[in-house]
């Protein structure tokens, strides 16, 4: 057989399945805003089984890595409601922004994370921490923090995520299978945690309807600096046909003029 890099060897599978299973986000930092929602918007975006946990909270965030072991550097943006399932809880993903193509192919081939394309900032100016993430023009997402306090850090924290893994028809109609149900768990080294009051501000857009998530009160802002490990793994699946309406969440929406 030829040689090529088109096929891989055995050993070269090998390490790239490590990467696969044990993907590290190095050099991180990352501000999170939460706030209440009503608790019928939570429900009417969960796609069952999942099911709301607790208050109805909503986590939006920014954030960027300076390296990694798999996607080198980018930024990017999240929008997270709580959810139960199988007596886990964790944050459903409604949005995910990414800054660079190679981290969008990764989290979505691999975890089924909903990651568009977007241009991200993350700045400071003393006690003040400010992120941004732009599509089309329009700077949809925004979260702001006044820094005031300096947490003490006891271990690594650690977070989880549902995800559907799932893939539109070839022919445009339907689903090719019915989803994943993917939990994905984090492990974050941390360095630095701040927290203060915050604050978040969606702008309305065609295609991120963040803005239906409407905001109640606001809960506070926590900054963090540090690295992120991660693995995940299939829980369940779903039906296809059930789950069609949830189905659109990473890509624009073509259902009005584009």
């Amino acid at each position: 057989m030829a040689n090529t890099r088109w096929i891989k060897t055995p050993q070269e599978i090998q390490t790239i399945e490590e990467r696969l299973a044990h993907p590290a986000f190095l050099d991180g930092e990352t501000l999170t805003v939460t706030y209440l929602t009503r608790p019928e918007l939570v429900r009417a975006v969960l796609p069952p089984p999942l099911e709301p946990a607790g208050e109805p909270l909503v986590a939006v965030g920014v954030g960027s890595f300076g390296r990694s072991n798999c996607v080198g550097a980018f930024a990017g943006g999240w929008v997270d409601v709580r959810a139960r399932y199988q007596g886990i809880e964790a944050n459903y993903c409604l949005a995910m922004p990414m800054s660079t193509d190679v981290a969008i192919i990764f989290g979505r081939e691999l975890f089924g994370e909903p990651k568009k394309q977007g241009k991200v900032r993350l700045e400071s100016d003393g006690d003040v921490t400010r992120g941004v993430v732009e599509r089309y023009g329009i700077p949809y997402l925004l979260v702001e923090a006044r820094l005031t306090e300096n947490l003490p850090i006891e271990g690594p924290a650690t977070s989880d995520r549902f995800h559907f893994k799932f893939m539109h028809s070839a022919d445009g109609r339907g689903l090719e299978f019915d989803p994943i149900i993917v939990h994905a768990h984090f492990e974050t080294q941390l360095r630095v945690v701040k927290r203060g009051p915050g604050k978040a501000a969606f702008k309305p857009s065609h295609h991120d309807p963040l803005s239906d998530l409407e905001i109640v009160e606001f809960r506070g802002a926590v900054y963090s600096e540090g690295d992120v490990y991660a693995h995940a793994r299939r829980i369940g699946t779903v039906d296809a046909k059930s789950f069609l309406p949830y189905a659109f969440q990473n890509i624009d929406d073509y259902s009005g003029e584009i």
